[in-house]
């Protein structure tokens, strides 16, 4: 019996999150035209990125996602691909 399949390259997206107390420096504040100090939400936002990557950051799982792959193409040699068809248990 002949049969066909379609192969489709999908993608698993996680979400994870974590909490970081970005400090109060130079690196965050500017100065404005009157004189006064004010947090740069931009400044402070890029610092947050950066300090994120210590590996003392908590990240916590908060979500994952499977979606069709913006670019299909065929498996890289090695790959494997799940056939759904022929690696199916004998018993089902």
């Amino acid at each position: 019996m002949n049969t066909y399949s379609i192969a489709l390259r999908l993608r698993r997206i996680t979400y994870e999150d974590a909490y970081i107390a970005v400090p109060v420096t130079d690196a965050i504040v500017k100065k404005v035209e009157d004189g006064s100090l004010r947090i740069d939400p931009e400044a402070m936002w890029a610092e947050g990125i950066r300090l994120s990557e210590d590996s003392r950051v908590e990240w916590k799982v908060e979500a994952t996602r499977i979606e069709a792959h913006p670019a299909q193409q065929a498996p890289p040699e090695g790959r494997k691909k799940t056939d759904f068809f022929y690696d199916v248990p004998d018993s089902q």
